[in-house]
């Protein structure tokens, strides 16, 4: 089982549910106060997986929280749940660890709510402003998964350590003593872990401003209940005593409390970071296009600074502050070019670009077409072509060269005719800038783009698989066949969408996937969900590699599945074997006869529709009375809608059987 799936059945445990079991647990202790320490055990127990519970929340959720206090928190949860397993596990009546007595289980509570109290007291000095706008605040998923590592790595050696010290060394001090309770270090040591969670609920509320308030009121009456929880355990004397079974209560209720407000930030907020991200995405990538649209402004600019050029680089450097004026402006090579497009004036930093002098260059040792690496050459002869043929336009031009050194670099050329030149002497400047780090930026700006995308699509298809499982945990409560028929259908629909999201995640591209492999997939999933043998009913594919858009696919996906899921509760009665078929083909290709059929205005006649996507049974088929474009059936009422929304048409073959054929274009509307 895919682990969203394990995550989405555990938060939708029912908040009820817990507070349910937790009353019935209480009512089952006090009718039966003879057997104190099996309840009390149970309520540890409970308590023991709702803290692996809060953990494991936490931990699927830690490369999009936000919120490092939640994080923390329920990372140290483990460790204290861990600590509490072993104190329930140390009563003597267990039988696990011979030869502590009773003062092993007093030292792995007080050491477990050590763990707790400090926890709660470090965690607000975590919060920091990375969940504000500011988009240099912003964390990358795997900066917040290496920090929950680092956690986990400090809480394991600190729990180590503790371990150590009670069951090796037993140097950790006695905290019960047979016979007499509880010893002065226990009664102590709960003031002071009080006093660490009292301090701990004064910075949480200094803090608010960083959780929703529902969240606030979860956290810190969780803190407030753990505090008489530790105060009421003060006064017991015997396991049996009233006050021990109540401390114990209120630890479970401050263990829920914790639950929602992991369930509420963990759980609710994945939406809003997504779109949250996706605006510091938009917002990164528009500076850097008007700094790259400032840099090309500029750029075309220089090449007007340079008509002083035609009258020759000596006269011109005669201008001692014309000169370097140019010189700080341009940022990249200038140079003429006669009417042969020849090189007869080269300036700027020619050297440190290329690694050749402009001697080099203007004396014919090297030339400037031999450092174009051969796989761009011509793209500079498609520039010289078109700056002959449009002498009034700025000609740009992007390639790479090999510098003198071997190193290879990206440059820009802007190239124009001179302005003001006559038509019998025509001569042409421009400039070329070294843009190899621009390119360097754009390539692993497109990376992290494309990692970006694949993984809201990877985090899209965790939440769909979630109301997955939450559609199939509610239908667990009914009986009526039709309303688990409808749940069914719901979560099928649902799935179909879920497996796109996880097509666009796997696959190369980051908008397109392979149609025909989707179709695969999906017709698998709903062949199991209906559990259908091959020996009853079998499948026949007949599919051409097909990429399509989400805006396409996802309709059709659905389509796909509300026709395959008639077909299969309807077409086949009392057992009957058949056979399913799913083409999808281009228009031209595709030879089945359409003779008799209904079909949509003007399908037929429409000259866009690229493709063919045809889904046919040899069942009993839809009796002829029925309009299957105005019917009172939901399945095909979406079919309807959803052709249409990507701009198809749709025809009913009725002769054999039943044929629905879709035609759409890869593009939609």
């Amino acid at each position: 089982m895919h682990i969203s799936d394990t995550w989405g059945k555990i938060i939708s445990l029912k908040h009820s549910s817990i507070i349910f079991w937790a009353v019935i647990i209480g009512l089952l202790h006090i009718l039966s106060l003879s057997n104190n320490l099996l309840f009390h055990t149970l309520i540890e127990l409970f308590s023991i997986i709702v803290a692996y519970v809060i953990f494991l929340l936490a931990w699927e959720s830690k490369t999009f929280l936000e919120n490092r206090y939640i994080l923390f928190i329920g990372i140290s949860y483990f460790f204290v749940g861990t600590l509490d397993l072993l104190h329930t596990l140390s009563y003597e009546s267990m039988g696990m660890f011979l030869g502590f007595g009773t003062n092993l289980p007093t030292q792995l509570w007080i050491a477990a709510r050590y763990m707790e109290s400090v926890s709660f007291l470090v965690a607000p000095l975590l919060l920091t402003n990375h969940g504000t706008d500011n988009v240099r605040n912003y964390v990358r998923p795997v900066e917040k998964s290496m920090f929950a590592w680092r956690v986990f790595f400090v809480y394991a050696v600190i729990t180590l350590i503790c371990i150590l010290s009670i069951f090796v060394f037993r140097n950790f001090p006695d905290s019960y003593v047979e016979g007499s309770g509880p010893t002065g270090f226990d009664i102590l040591s709960e003031y002071i872990i009080s006093l660490i969670l009292l301090c701990s609920l004064i910075f949480l509320y200094l803090r608010r401003d960083f959780f929703e308030n529902r969240i606030f009121k979860f956290l810190a009456a969780s803190i407030i209940l753990t505090i008489l929880s530790e105060l009421t355990l003060t006064t017991y004397i015997r396991v049996d005593d009233f006050s021990f079974a109540l401390g114990h209560y209120f630890k479970l209720l401050s263990f829920y409390l914790v639950y929602r407000a992991i369930v509420e930030m963990g759980f609710g907020e994945p939406y809003s970071f997504l779109f949250r991200e996706l605006k510091y995405s938009e917002e990164d990538f528009r500076q850097k296009a008007a700094l790259l649209w400032e840099e090309y402004n500029r750029m075309c600019g220089m090449i007007g600074i340079n008509k002083y050029l035609a009258e020759g680089g000596e006269k011109w450097e005669k201008n001692e502050e014309n000169y370097y004026s140019f010189i700080q402006n341009l940022h990249g090579i200038g140079f003429q070019l006669d009417e042969n497009l020849s090189l007869i004036f080269l300036h700027g930093p020619v050297e440190e670009m290329t690694g050749y002098t402009k001697q080099d260059f203007l004396s014919g040792k090297v030339d400037w077409k031999e450092t174009i690496i051969p796989e761009d050459r011509s793209v500079i002869f498609e520039s010289r072509k078109k700056l002959r043929s449009s002498p009034d336009f700025v000609i740009e031009s992007e390639y790479r060269i090999r510098a003198g050194n071997g190193e290879i670099k990206w440059v820009r050329e802007f190239v124009r005719k001179i302005p003001d030149e006559s038509r019998e002497s025509v001569k042409f400047q421009g400039s070329v800038h070294d843009i190899t780090q621009y390119k360097i930026a754009e390539e692993a700006l497109k990376k992290i783009e494309g990692t970006r995308i694949k993984e809201i699509h990877h985090r899209i298809k965790n939440n769909l698989q979630v109301i997955s499982s939450l559609l199939s945990l509610q239908a667990e409560k009914f009986e009526d066949k039709e309303v688990l028929e409808a749940f069914r259908e719901s979560q099928n629909r649902v799935a179909s969408i879920a497996i796109i999201h996880e097509e666009l995640h796997e696959g190369n591209s980051m908008d397109t996937l392979d149609f025909a492999d989707y179709l695969r997939k999906l017709t698998a999933d709903l062949f199991s969900s209906y559990q259908v043998g091959n020996n009853r009913i079998s499948l026949k594919l007949e599919l051409e590699q097909v990429f399509l858009g989400m805006d396409t696919a996802i309709p059709l996906g659905i389509i796909v599945n509300e026709l395959v899921s008639n077909a299969l509760k309807h077409a086949f009665p009392a057992g009957n074997k058949g056979e399913i078929s799913i083409c999808l083909q281009e228009t031209e290709k595709y030879t089945s006869k359409l003779e008799n059929s209904e079909t949509g205005l003007g399908c037929q006649s429409e000259p866009k529709n690229d493709y063919i996507l045809a889904v046919a049974d040899n069942g009993r088929g839809i009796p002829g009375e029925i309009d299957f474009k105005n019917t009172d059936s939901l399945g095909l009422q979406l079919v309807n809608i959803l052709v249409e929304q990507i701009d198809g048409c749709i025809e009913l073959k009725r002769d054999r059987g039943t044929e629905f054929v879709i035609r759409f274009s890869s593009s939609g509307k």
